[in-house]
């Protein structure tokens, strides 16, 4: 069995465990983070730092709030935007996007 990429216990404690708010919650997160994931993708290959800054930033409180660790990479992709060097998102994106991917499954499955 694979090991469980998300943590609801910040949505847990802010809704006083609340299951109606916590699916609230994981349906927002299901419908959204694809699309808003895809747009990073893209502003990524096109080294859009504008939009790269402005998806990253966009999805670090719900990485954050799901207690992903993908949220580092978020870190570092919006870091990115603010500096002129020619560092490679690849690894970083990668990493993201894979961790995302994993938790959307698992919360699909577990919700």
């Amino acid at each position: 069995m694979k090991k469980m990429t998300y943590d609801l216990s910040q949505i847990k404690n802010i809704s006083d465990n609340d299951p109606d708010f916590i699916k609230m919650m994981v349906d927002t997160f299901v419908k959204e983070m694809p699309v808003d994931l895809e747009r990073l993708a893209a502003a990524v290959v096109e080294e859009d730092r504008v939009n790269v800054h402005r998806f990253a930033h966009k999805i670090k409180p719900s990485l954050e709030l799901f207690g992903l660790k993908g949220h580092q990479q978020a870190l570092v992709l919006e870091a990115w935007t603010k500096n002129n060097g020619p560092e490679d998102l690849n690894e970083d994106f990668m990493k993201l996007q894979q961790e995302l991917e994993e938790t959307l499954i698992q919360l699909k499955r577990d919700f």
